[in-house]
């Protein structure tokens, strides 16, 4: 059965360049470790996809959107539906002198940012750097093979997966959800070593505007609780 515009959806993948075969993402830590593109900084398990909320390329939303729980899926996206064309236009020269100004080397191949833009570093000399502020995969026309595992229908369950979405390192288990009352009201609790992370204030923002907008909710609670030993229960 066809998804819906705002279904949420768990989708296993890997994407492999055409035109080279080469592997450049998946999901699964094992093909990652096969292929030799294998990350440990990355945590490897199905992603969470909200059909219709355009946060994955727009040839792998469409394939989603007619796709079946549980069936796999081979499909070929072009680069108009992928990364876009390679446009000339965004390679541009930069003086050596705004590397060295701000501390970073420009090496062959790196990625930089500059001006708020990542971009590829292709070549050095005499005080100039080329930088192609193209996407790696522009031009390139992708395969995609995914199967989306599960279809989330529980509103709990909904709501731990956007939490997750946005802290990575926690366990689904670790987030204790209630709903509450009409107009509705999100409860959420965090465990201790979580509320003590680096960048996590953020973290929750994002993930209450996410819940407040496919949720249906009125509000989002975060409870931050301490014991006598200094251990959240």
């Amino acid at each position: 059965m066809p998804l819906n515009k705002y279904d949420m959806v768990l989708v296993d993948y890997t994407v492999k360049v055409k035109e080279s075969g080469e592997v450049v993402e998946t999901t699964s830590a094992d093909k990652a470790k096969e292929f030799k593109i294998y990350d440990p900084s990355r945590y490897y398990e199905p992603l969470l996809v909200i059909i219709g909320e355009g946060r994955v390329i727009k040839g792998f939303e469409e394939a989603l959107e007619k796709a079946d729980v549980g069936n796999e899926v081979e499909v070929e996206i072009p680069p108009e539906k992928a990364y876009g064309l390679r446009d000339p236009s965004k390679v541009k020269v930069i003086p050596l002198k705004v590397f060295l100004k701000s501390g970073v080397r420009a090496e062959v191949g790196k990625v930089v940012e500059v001006n708020g833009e990542l971009g590829t570093v292709r070549s050095v000399s005499s005080g100039r750097v080329v930088v192609d502020f193209n996407h790696p995969l522009a031009d390139k026309t992708l395969i995609y093979r995914f199967k989306v595992v599960k279809k989330l229908e529980d509103d709990i369950e909904k709501v731990k997966y956007l939490i997750k979405r946005h802290i990575r390192d926690i366990a689904l288990d670790d987030i204790n959800v209630s709903i509450e009352g009409e107009p509705r009201r999100v409860v959420v609790e965090l465990p201790r070593k979580v509320l003590l992370s680096e960048g996590i204030q953020y973290a929750k923002r994002l993930a209450s505007d996410d819940i407040l907008k496919y949720l249906n909710a009125n509000e989002v609670v975060f409870i931050e609780r301490y014991s006598r030993e200094g251990t959240s229960k």
